[in-house]
């Protein structure tokens, strides 16, 4: 599998890069506001753009001038991002003209070998776009675009900008085959005894101290001939808590680390293996890192470890644990499940099994004459007179195509005359009988409907 080609979005503070970020991607992912510093992390989330798929990552602003403890961490932040893009967004703020920082960071830009478009913000009219490609034409970066985020003005002349210049580098970019595995979930679930049971070794340490794992730790393993990059992590815990468990501050540090480095290697990852106790119940924050994998839609498996400490256990008790999980992650039923003991060695490696098969999943391509004979389904079965209002029974709408548009995970297309009238029961259709005919097990489908 090729590896995906990620677009950071990189300016100071308070330039428009979140909106921007969700006017490319039409999300609301990152958050906004006119303050200065809202976005502080790195965000990312897919884009697929003329048949391509692409990663843009927002990141906190940049401001060199200032040496405040947290300029410093976002310049940290938006530097690993610049080093892992193969792309760079540089955003200025068009009304506000060329600043001191800007300039700085031009300069820091030329010294990275990364593209960079420089991308003039809040140009919302001709004279203002104007003024402001006569004033950072001479920063001496290229290509120059003048957009609005705000209200979507060149923000698809972006688009097929960023689209040309990564098609221009395909071939000359590194091909890693490796299927990527993150293991994550709470503190002191077992992450790291599962990752030395499957490797057979002590590679990680592992102790009863929650949060022994401060970095993650990618290990390469090869399993029936195929090839693994296993990441581990440190636990990712409630916000409240990052931070606050001991004084020392540069140990809060360390916590606030981990869990950025968790949330990267679901970003990174194929295959997410979410660990959670199985003698305990699902609690609040696993729903937020089960929100997180499925809201990246990346490939999961639930591992239910712990296992041998369920006592008295029956030939049904494997059933009613997972119908308790069934009720309690319903929008991830189509995660298959597995109860592992780490320290008992118990269903460790088949684990490894349902990692390829759901990566195979995760790949897969559905062949036309299954999606024409699902969209014959579709037509045969609609009926604009079953329910809605009396305005939408007279609505009748014309199902034109279904197309498989992406993978990674698999990305259908369902073409028709009037979008906003499809019944809300026609993706649910879609994916059951996808589901029906091919292995998607372990991987989320994203259905769009559109013109």
């Amino acid at each position: 599998m090729a590896k995906e080609k990620t677009v950071a979005i990189v300016g100071r503070m308070n330039v428009g890069k979140s909106t921007l970020f969700n006017r490319l991607t039409e999300s609301q992912r990152a958050i906004t506001s006119s303050w200065a510093g809202t976005t502080r992390d790195a965000t990312r989330a897919p884009v697929i753009w003329r048949g391509t798929q692409f990663d843009i990552m927002d990141t906190g602003g940049l401001d060199v001038i200032d040496d405040e403890q947290l300029e410093e961490r976002v310049i940290a932040v938006a530097d690993k991002a610049i080093l892992e893009s193969d792309m760079i967004l540089f955003v200025v703020d068009g009304p506000a003209g060329l600043l001191p920082q800007d300039r700085e960071l031009a300069k820091r830009f030329r010294k990275s070998k990364t593209p960079v478009i420089l991308v003039v913000n809040k140009s919302d009219t001709t004279s203002k776009e104007q003024r402001a490609q006569a004033e950072f034409l001479q920063m001496g970066i290229e290509p120059m675009i003048c957009v609005s985020a705000g209200n979507g003005r060149g923000t698809g002349d972006l688009l097929d900008i960023i689209y040309e210049r990564l098609e221009a580098t395909t071939d000359a970019a590194e091909v890693d085959t490796r299927t990527k595995v993150a293991i994550v979930g709470q503190p002191n679930v077992g992450k790291s005894s599962l990752l030395n049971a499957i490797l057979g070794e002590e590679r990680v340490i592992v102790a009863d101290q929650a949060h022994t794992t401060r970095d993650t730790n990618d290990i390469p393993y090869s399993y029936k001939g195929r090839e693994f990059l296993l990441v581990d992590t440190a636990g990712i815990r409630r916000k409240s808590n990052v931070g606050k468990r001991w004084a020392d501050k540069r140990l809060g540090g360390i916590e606030k680390a981990s869990v950025s480095q968790a949330i990267e290697a679901m970003l990174r990852a194929d295959v997410v293996l979410f660990v959670i106790e199985a003698q305990k119940r699902v609690t609040a924050q696993d729903k937020k890192i089960a929100d997180l994998a499925n809201d990246y839609g990346k490939g999961m498996i639930l591992v239910f470890n712990k296992w041998d400490l369920i006592e008295e256990k029956t030939p049904t008790t494997i059933n009613e644990f997972s119908g308790y999980f069934d009720q309690a992650l319903p929008y991830l039923r189509w995660a298959p499940m597995i109860f592992t003991s780490a320290t008992g060695k118990l269903r460790v490696r088949e684990t490894l099994d349902m990692v390829a098969q759901v990566s195979e999943n995760y790949e897969r391509q559905i062949d036309p004459d299954i999606l024409y004979a699902i969209l014959g389904i579709i037509r045969a079965g609609y009926n604009p007179r079953q329910g809605g209002t009396r305005k939408y029974k007279k609505t009748i709408v014309d199902f034109k195509g279904l197309e498989q548009v992406g993978s990674r995970p698999p990305h259908f297309y369902l073409r028709c005359s009037k979008p906003k009238d499809v019944p809300s029961a026609i993706p649910k259709i879609i994916e059951r009988e996808l589901r029906a005919r091919a292995e998607f097990d372990g991987v989320k489908i994203i259905i769009e409907i559109g013109t």
